[in-house]
């Protein structure tokens, strides 16, 4: 084999081995995302990159071991000893109200409403449910809810115990639009999907052990 031809093999095999050792290491990884749970921030086929160097901040994405034990990816909104609280679908921590105008949550618009941003709507991608046939259920950011101007009325969870919740949350009467103040534990991160009623996040499972993290987007 002549030298050019080796060097390339070699080259191509320690490339090989390095992207193996990156991954098995979980210093760089890539993940497509696979649900609609971090929507409108990261679309089902998006693709991510991810690292266990970078330390865990709030308003990070960050990968960890789910429920079942496949693998998942949510938003850091609270960290240890962080105090996190959800009033009327709004998220709050420490005390004040957190600035997530990427958050898709559900509002009621009429279907006046609907005909008039319907270029918006198709270009952003804003998932609508029809009640009847004149009013529907949409999920705006408040970002969003600005730049259509619109002033809707949030669809929030009946004050009724959900059965789905957290059971340390259900024992205290929260749900999903309406819980805490809770503190986050030592070692531990409370995380939310940015499509907050279609997300089974720390609401459902509780907190998530610094141990269960795999890594944090980078991009």
């Amino acid at each position: 084999m002549k030298k050019p031809a080796v060097l390339i093999v070699t080259l191509f095999a320690c490339t090989v081995a390095l992207w193996i050792t990156l991954r098995a290491t979980h210093i760089l990884n890539f993940y497509s995302v696979p649900t609609t749970a971090n929507e409108p921030t990261y679309m089902p086929g998006d693709w991510l990159i991810a690292s266990k160097l970078k330390k865990v901040n709030n308003n990070d994405f960050v990968v960890f071991n789910g429920p079942d034990k496949g693998v998942w990816i949510f938003r850091c909104i609270g960290k240890e000893n962080d105090i996190v609280e959800i009033r009327k679908a709004v998220v709050y921590l420490n005390g004040k109200p957190l600035n997530d105008s990427f958050a898709w949550n559900e509002y009621y618009i009429s279907k006046k409403q609907l005909l008039s941003i319907a270029g918006y709507i198709n270009r952003n991608k804003n998932t609508v449910e029809l009640i009847n046939d004149s009013l529907a259920i949409g999920n705006f950011t408040t970002s969003e809810l600005k730049q259509y101007h619109l002033n809707l009325k949030p669809r929030l969870a009946a004050d009724t115990v959900n059965p789905a919740i957290f059971a340390d949350f259900r024992a205290r009467g929260y749900n999903e639009d309406n819980l805490g103040p809770v503190k986050v534990p030592k070692d531990s991160y409370f995380l939310l999907g940015d499509s907050r009623h279609d997300a089974f996040d720390s609401r459902y499972f509780g907190f998530v052990k610094s141990d269960d993290i795999i890594s944090t987007v980078i991009r």
